[in-house]
């Protein structure tokens, strides 16, 4: 017998999740696949958007994957261009880059470039993390300007709080991008955004280009509304099944360290899943896990390839009964929540154990390439 566990990725569902974030706003949206798609396949979500304005990466190598696996839309590096061979591969591939730090320029001031390199200008209008200050826009933008082998797309931005409620750092960046008047449309919504502010649709978006992420995977990207209140759906869906039960005493404890100690006369299922799954061994007792659609509580703690479970109040439950650890019955973000994490962290730590299987096949991504 096939070890059971799984994630199941209904390829379906990622279409309606970007055509959502595509609704509404008239101007055009890249999908953010860095980090293998958020765990559930670089190459295989490009091809489920084959038909995408573009896609978003982090780093050449991502980029370079695609290109590799026939992937001809649109590319953006987020990070940008680590050195001057990478400024060389951009432009050998049609990979555009994001500009955040003079020290890029300076690389691409070393680099022979085959073509130009389309840039997008990166501004800190708050986050602190990457890009430039509004005070430098000026003469980045002449360095731009001056070298016939970039052309600047965007002026790209990014959000710290977009997914609280009425936020006043979000409109504390609005202010700071609305300060001047820029050269080229604005690309600053992810997925928070795209959900959040009408300002943001209506005047930035419309006119410019949204990077939809996590929302693409079918989790909210809000602190205040579920994922099914905002009309997305479970992309994955991490399932397993039982392979044993067994009946503990009252008084007996269950897992490494004794941490949990049977109130009643327990009926325990144990699941073929565990940290070295990429289940979250932080998950605390009491975290749901659907066994026959029905909820069953954690029990003892998460083992590296095991979890158990309190089946009393399900006595239907067997060896061999279905198991699902999130996704369109359970949903991740209310995981997340209870292990004192974000989805995003979930969907990443899956390892390469966990078979990935397609509900149906994405097409395959042979579209032609755009500047």
């Amino acid at each position: 017998m096939t070890r059971p566990t799984r994630a199941l990725i209904n390829w379906s569902h990622f279409r309606h999740n970007y055509q959502l974030a595509k609704s509404g706003v008239s101007g055009k949206a890249y999908a953010v696949i860095k980090a293998n798609g958020y765990g559930h396949g670089l190459v295989n979500c490009a091809r489920a958007l084959s038909s995408a304005d573009g896609f978003a990466v982090a780093c050449v190598d991502e980029a370079l994957a695609l290109r590799e696996a026939g992937i001809r839309r649109p590319l953006v590096v987020l990070q940008g261009a680590y050195d001057a061979h990478e400024w060389a591969l951009a432009a050998e591939h049609k990979i555009q880059l994001v500009v955040h730090h003079r020290k890029q320029l300076q690389d691409r001031a070393s680099a022979t470039l085959s073509q130009p390199v389309g840039v997008w200008l990166k501004i800190n209008s708050g986050m602190n993390r990457l890009g430039f200050r509004v005070s430098e826009a000026d003469d980045i933008l002449a360095l731009i300007g001056a070298d016939e082998q970039l052309e600047l797309r965007y002026v790209i931005s990014h959000f710290s709080s977009a997914d609280e409620w009425q936020s006043p750092v979000l409109a504390a960046q609005l202010d700071t991008l609305y300060s001047r008047d820029w050269p080229v449309p604005l690309s600053i919504s992810n997925s928070a955004g795209l959900l959040t502010e009408k300002r943001i649709n209506n005047e930035l978006v419309a006119e410019g280009l949204s990077r939809p992420g996590i929302m693409l995977y079918g989790s909210s990207p809000l602190n205040y509304k579920s994922a099914a209140e905002l009309g997305l759906k479970a992309v994955m869906s991490l399932e397993s099944q039982l392979i044993s039960t067994h009946d503990v005493p009252a008084g007996e404890t269950v897992g490494y360290g004794g941490d949990w100690t049977a109130e009643r006369d327990t009926r325990v299922g144990v699941v073929a899943i565990g940290y070295g799954d990429g289940y979250p061994r932080h998950a605390p007792v009491g975290t749901p896990v659907l066994v026959d659609g029905v909820e069953c509580p954690l029990i003892g703690r998460v083992s590296m390839d095991m979890i158990t479970v309190d089946l009393t109040d399900h006595p239907h439950a067997q060896i061999g009964s279905p198991v699902e650890l999130w996704g369109e019955h359970l949903s991740v973000d209310r995981i997340a929540e209870l292990c004192g994490t974000i989805s995003y962290e979930l969907f990443c730590q899956l390892t390469p154990r966990v078979k990935r299987v397609a509900r149906e096949l994405p097409s395959d991504g042979a579209t032609v390439l755009n500047p």
